[in-house]
């Protein structure tokens, strides 16, 4: 247990927001929901909202979970889940966004209200609601691999303006449109709940960042370079959770076993010298796949308590 991590975790007075992210592979969805079982367990309200297209939530639970509202989980009270699809989102986002500039895509052309990062705006658009009206003591945020996860949350949250501005510049919209048209107060309002997302996305009393890893190159290297890119974004990561570490007293002899383990205490020291201001919590190598509610269960007391 980790006690540095649980109490920067527990909601106080206000909703907490519980990121994970981190490489595709290293165990994002597994330290997420067990940390939403865990804290539905200890009478928390809590919800966990994935944003992986890769990883499904029905898969995990064992039920089907979409993103059109939230499902209770069976057999866990206190906690409910949503599956949000990039491809689904993108198309709400898209239906609306065409609605609100329905009167001048004519003039333009659709190029006006297409963008290549579509998905990934439609995906933060969707998550924002739970930030603007949380309904719970704890939201849990399992989010696609680092890459895709920084192109989330790096959307130019000033894009309604800069619409705005090179549109109102158009010739052809000056001389078609009444100057006392205001197509633009959605768009507005869209900046301004973007603009109160990155404060709470910035605030490290409301929201904590927890990068997932493995004790590998690779997944460290994509940790450092997250961390930069998060800390470009004004978002502070403030703990790293080391996956599938081999205990020394399971080793028993076992030549592999004891190559990993060597080959693993080199990452470890090096885990601990890149990052030293971040609290890291040390996970074991299971012997079974995390894939029940019991064994996220003991997940969830590792990391916990």
């Amino acid at each position: 247990m980790n006690k540095e991590l649980s109490k920067i975790m527990l909601p106080e007075e206000s909703t907490k927001y519980l990121f994970f992210g981190g490489k595709g592979g290293v165990g994002k969805t597994t330290m997420a929901t067990a940390t939403a079982i865990w804290f539905a367990d200890h009478n928390y309200k809590t919800t966990i909202v994935s944003t992986d297209p890769t990883v499904s939530l029905s898969a995990v639970f064992n039920q089907q979970i979409g993103g059109d509202r939230e499902v209770p989980i069976n057999h866990v009270p206190n906690l409910c889940g949503l599956n949000i699809n990039p491809v689904d989102a993108k198309g709400v986002f898209q239906k609306r966004l065409n609605n609100m500039m329905s009167q001048i895509s004519g003039t333009f052309g659709n190029d006006v209200v297409s963008t290549p990062c579509m998905e990934e705006m439609a995906t933060f658009d969707q998550f924002v609601s739970f930030l603007e009206n949380p309904d719970c003591d704890v939201i849990v945020f399992d989010t696609a691999p680092t890459g895709k996860s920084l192109r989330e949350l790096a959307m130019p949250f000033d894009w309604a303006s800069f619409m705005q501005k090179q549109i109102q510049e158009g010739q052809k919209l000056a001389e078609l449109l009444p100057s006392d048209a205001n197509y633009f107060e959605d768009l507005e309002r869209d900046k301004k709940r973007y603009d109160y997302a990155m404060s709470v996305l910035c605030n490290s009393t409301s929201t904590v960042f927890s990068l997932v890893l493995l004790p590998e190159r690779l997944p460290i290297a994509e940790t450092q370079s997250a961390i930069a890119g998060l800390k470009n974004l004004g978002i502070p990561v403030q703990s790293l959770i080391i996956n599938q570490c081999i205990l020394s007293e399971v080793i028993e002899g076992n030549r592999f076993l004891i190559a990993r383990a060597n080959l693993q205490k080199r990452y470890l020291a090096d885990i601990d010298t890149r990052f030293p201001e971040f609290i890291k919590v040390r996970l074991p190598l299971l012997d079974s796949d995390a894939s029940d509610l019991s064994s996220l269960r003991q997940i969830g007391k590792i990391i916990y308590g």
